[in-house]
């Protein structure tokens, strides 16, 4: 018998390294905004590059506000 896993009975549930990454991605993308607003785009491209964000996301969170996520 093949023995189960949690992502085998949910497939959205993620482990608590994910969720850590997710946090951390956050973070780092928070400093990011921040960045951008004191020191401009450049720096803020360098930050979020220099900390794994992919293109898409700099793209996103840093020419396209509207897009961002609330921040909670």
């Amino acid at each position: 018998m093949k023995s189960l896993h949690a992502q085998d009975i949910h497939p959205r549930a993620v482990s608590v390294s994910e969720l850590r990454s997710n946090a951390d991605q956050r973070d780092v993308v928070t400093r990011g905004i921040a960045t951008l607003c004191e020191l401009g785009v450049v720096p803020a491209v360098e930050y979020l590059k220099s900390n794994g964000v992919r293109p898409k996301v700099i793209e996103r969170v840093l020419l396209e506000p509207e897009r961002r996520r609330a921040l909670a």
